[in-house]
């Protein structure tokens, strides 16, 4: 099954997904905005209870 990782940001080599994973080595990560619209089923668990969801979560809601 495949699953959608959350990019948390970095430059280079440095780059990282909100769970923890080097972006190289991970063959699926999207920015917020396609995170969102991916199935719940889809979406890495560990992103989903990340410090940078929490955080996209909390700007989207001063947005609105």
């Amino acid at each position: 099954m495949r699953m959608m990782h959350l990019n948390k940001g970095g430059q280079g080599w440095a780059t990282k997904t909100a769970c923890g994973r080097n972006m190289l080595r991970t063959p699926m990560s999207t920015n917020w905005e396609d995170f969102k619209k991916e199935p719940i089923e889809y979406r890495c668990i560990k992103c989903l209870s990340s410090k940078q969801f929490e955080l996209n979560t909390r700007m989207d809601k001063k947005k609105s």
